[in-house]
């Protein structure tokens, strides 16, 4: 539920050509900079992101049951 680059509970998981999940915020700002997946280091042929919804559900069904346990 951690973006591998930010080491943060994503906000908007999202899915990129490597097949990693990513915080979107996280791997635009990496593509800034970078053609490469910071998972593997291979060039991506696309910096198309797709939404992670069934991520983003965990994440936020994993939050919720925290705030009830305080």
């Amino acid at each position: 539920m951690c973006c591998p680059i930010t080491h943060d509970f994503m906000q908007d998981p999202v899915i990129a050509e490597d097949g990693h999940t990513y915080d979107r915020a996280a791997i635009v700002e990496w593509f800034s900079q970078h053609d490469t997946s910071p998972m593997t280091n291979q060039v991506l042929a696309t910096k198309v992101l797709i939404p992670n919804i069934l991520m983003r559900r965990l994440i936020q069904s994993h939050l919720a049951r925290e705030q009830l346990m305080v």
